[in-house]
């Protein structure tokens, strides 16, 4: 799976389309370090850490407790274990198939925190931001 979103400066989500090839102002989701956009004709446009990969951080980790990763911290996503399921199971079921969620299987406070977003008529789909938690990103 290749990293395709970046932290800009004012901690806003930036994507590989957004970006120029080479060495970026944006810094990795998981551990703030910094990024570089590939941008080749091989393999699919991605960035790639430009100093040391942060796979280390993830492998300190020794629980499945959320938060997993410091991004987490980083963009404020405060979600109970149990949400956090619920959500991972609206990601395989309906958002990993590009099925539109029906409301009455979204949580308010989802859509409050911006994880996921009315497409019209009383159907919902994931967020950017929503797509952190559940792995997608």
């Amino acid at each position: 799976m290749w990293l395709k979103f970046g932290v800009a400066p004012d901690g806003n989500l930036v994507s590989i389309d957004e970006v120029a090839r080479g060495k970026t102002q944006l810094t990795c989701l998981y551990c703030g370090g910094g990024l570089t956009a590939k941008k080749g004709s091989v393999k699919e446009h991605h960035f790639a850490h430009t100093e040391e990969t942060c796979k280390p951080v993830s492998q300190r980790i020794k629980t499945k407790a959320f938060p997993a990763l410091p991004l987490y911290d980083n963009f404020t996503i405060q979600l109970k274990g149990e949400e956090l399921e619920q959500l991972k199971v609206l990601w395989k079921e309906y958002g990993a198939q590009d099925y539109a969620i029906p409301r009455d299987l979204v949580n308010f406070r989802w859509q409050l925190k911006g994880l996921l977003e009315s497409s019209g008529d009383r159907i919902y789909q994931f967020t950017h931001l929503g797509l952190i938690p559940v792995g997608a990103l």
